[in-house]
Formats: structure tokens, C-alpha cells, sequence
């Protein structure tokens, strides 16, 4: 059976091209295609294959110890889904153009927005409308 794992946290990496290779060669070994982008201050992924395979790619992920708390979302797919396993470095996980102003710590990112509770966001969306912006960078 084939499913496609979805995922992001955003945590300190030391060495984000260290973690390119080893993500590199740890999707090879499993043989899982897909898109991951790793940054300093996290990583952003989906990638497909054998549930097995994407069971031992959660396993082996949490290991880095800026992933161990990160949470992994199942969905119906296939490797057949991607064409390839790119795996790159980029100034943002998640683009935003403030590569410079984001923080983070072993808790997640530093700095951003407040929480705001189901109420607070709806009266939210009625006095503002389409200039809310919705971010959740926090673990799922």
C-alpha cells in the first residue's frame, strides 16, 4: 500500500546542507520521490512510497533532534504522484521573503503572531475581511 506523508516544523538546523544530503540519501534508500525544502530554521515536506517505507522515513526523521516532536499527516497518493526526490536548501520553508527576520528555538518559531481562539478569529474575518491573513506555524 502507497500513501503520501505531508509535514512541516519550524526548528533550528545547524547545518541545513547537512540535512539536505542526509535527507537525500535516506528518501534514495527508501526509494520515496517528492518535493522536501530544508532552511535554518526548518523543514517543509511531502513525499511518497511504500507505507513501510514512509513509516521508516518518520521513524529515522525524528531521530534529528530539531524533528523529533514534529508531527506527520497521512494522505492517499503514491511515489507516482511526484516525478522526482528533489530535496533542496532554501532561505525560507515556507516563502514569505523574510528569510532574515525569522526566529526560531527547540519550541518553534519566535516572534510571529498571537494564538487566537475560533471566536477571536471570526470576529476577526468580519471587521477586517480579505486583509486577514492566515499562518499556523505551529505543530499539527
Amino acid at each position: 500500500m502507497q500513501k503520501i506523508l505531508l509535514y512541516y516544523t519550524f526548528a533550528p538546523v545547524a547545518d541545513p546542507e547537512a540535512v539536505r544530503l542526509w535527507q537525500t540519501n535516506l528518501c534514495e534508500n527508501l526509494n520515496l520521490k517528492g518535493r522536501i525544502l530544508i532552511a535554518a530554521h526548518g523543514i517543509n515536506g511531502t513525499v511518497g512510497g511504500e507505507l513501510a517505507d514512509l513509516k521508516e522515513y518518520v521513524k529515522r526523521t525524528k531521530q534529528y533532534p530539531s524533528f523529533k516532536k514534529m508531527n506527520f499527516k497521512w494522505s492517499d497518493g503514491s511515489r507516482d504522484d511526484f516525478p522526482k526526490l528533489a530535496v533542496k536548501v532554501r532561505p525560507e520553508i515556507v516563502t514569505f521573503g523574510v528569510a532574515d527576520k525569522i526566529r526560531v528555538d527547540s519550541t518553534g518559531m519566535k516572534g510571529g503572531g498571537k494564538r487566537l481562539s475560533p471566536k477571536q478569529v471570526h470576529q476577526l474575518v468580519q471587521e477586517r475581511g480579505d486583509q486577514v491573513v492566515f499562518f499556523d506555524s505551529q505543530h499539527w
